[in-house]
């Protein structure tokens, strides 16, 4: 009974942003897919609702979050990534492409056309076992042997990721990393010379991309970055589908062009470049509203994280807040040819089940690491 009544502790704000989102993603995805609202023959295209099955099994993992014990999350954070890194093994075995002729190994097989990607998976379990393992180290942090086991942990899933390839979730993952490694007392005698270190190793990238025969990155890796920088020289082929995208947008001016009535121009409209969608239909202005619901999502979970009574609730907010965060914003970033193409969905709004769920999963344990620290506030109080 007592565990049930964490259901009365959590944080609405969240939980509601979260739904607004994935109902007006769902409604985007039918329209990017085709699908136009009809109130006398109502029905719901495919993919949406597919979409709004995952929303119900994130549901389902946010209420089995609430009512488990709190230090339950924590001893499973060890045991959940070893499962990822298992599946991440497996899928650059077994893995197959979104399409059949892709050269990458992103999603695990499962049952018929049911399929996970388990990069999704990782990075919540690598924000949870980062949060774990600092919360058990606490102030020796600095010590070299516990800061190299850190980045031990870190970087043998970002490898497996960056091996499938996958570039644009290996950067998410970094952001997470370093946001925790940030937020966790770090000496700044370690976090200077690892800025230093990024600065070179970003420059180090464009140059093997523009040298012609990249060792660093694959093929089309290094062909997305000089599609990227010139356009011009790749709009029929690898630049197409930002040009595209950046099309829409400027289509859609500040009100849009209405709701289902976008120009089916954009490739890849329900995942990669669903933000374009939104812009043509909706407009700079609800373009706008969709940035806003992001910023107002992450920084509530920061909040939520900067009045965590613990290490570990605190670093798994962080985690989640910033991975958030990032990920909209290189999403918003590549849709406005701001950022080259990564193919990298929008949080909670672009279709796909094993994004869709791992976010839900991540809310969960934020919404319940509030609720511990409502409880714990109120038993000092003695309510």
């Amino acid at each position: 009974m007592a565990r049930t009544e964490n259901f009365r502790h959590m944080d609405i704000l969240v939980l509601v942003l979260v739904t607004i989102l994935v109902l007006f993603g769902t409604v985007m995805i039918g329209s990017a897919n085709g699908w136009v609202y009809d109130s006398e023959n109502f029905t719901l295209d495919g993919l949406m609702v597919r979409q709004l099955i995952g929303y119900g099994l994130g549901l389902v993992f946010i209420a089995c979050i609430q009512i488990c014990d709190y230090s339950l999350i924590k001893i499973v954070a060890v045991p959940a990534y070893l499962v990822v890194l298992v599946l991440l093994v497996l899928v650059l075995r077994y893995g197959v492409g979104a399409y059949e002729n892709d050269d990458v190994s992103r999603w695990l097989p499962i049952v018929g056309d049911i399929s996970i990607q388990p990069s999704e998976l990782c990075k919540i379990a690598l924000t949870m076992v980062l949060a774990w393992f600092f919360d058990k180290v606490g102030d020796r942090i600095n010590r070299i042997p516990v800061l190299m086991g850190a980045l031990g942990i870190a970087f043998i899933p970002l490898i497996l990721v960056f091996k499938e390839p996958d570039l644009s979730t290996s950067l998410v993952i970094l952001a997470i990393v370093a946001a925790i490694l940030f937020s966790s007392k770090l000496s700044w005698r370690y976090i200077v010379p690892g800025l230093v270190l990024a600065a070179i190793l970003v420059v180090i990238v464009f140059l093997d991309a523009l040298s012609g025969d990249p060792k660093l990155l694959g093929d089309y890796q290094a062909d997305r970055i000089l599609a990227w920088l010139h356009p011009e020289d790749y709009q029929l082929t690898i630049a197409y589908q930002s040009i595209q995208s950046r099309t829409a947008i400027g289509t859609g001016g500040l009100y849009g062009v209405g709701l289902f009535q976008n120009g089916g121009t954009v490739p890849v409209p329900t995942t990669d470049f669903i933000f374009g969608i939104i812009s043509e239909e909706l407009g700079l202005i609800g373009a706008s509203i969709v940035i806003l619901l992001f910023l107002s999502l992450s920084l509530r979970i920061l909040w939520i994280g900067a009045h965590a009574e613990d290490v570990f609730g605190k670093l798994v907010c962080i985690g989640i807040g910033v991975m958030i965060a990032v990920q909209s914003s290189i999403h918003i970033g590549v849709s406005t040819a701001v950022l080259p193409n990564t193919g990298l969905p929008l949080p909670f709004v672009s279709y796909g089940l094993s994004s869709l769920t791992a976010n839900m999963m991540g809310i969960g344990l934020v919404l319940r690491i509030n609720v511990e620290s409502k409880k714990n506030k109120l038993r000092r109080y003695g309510v």
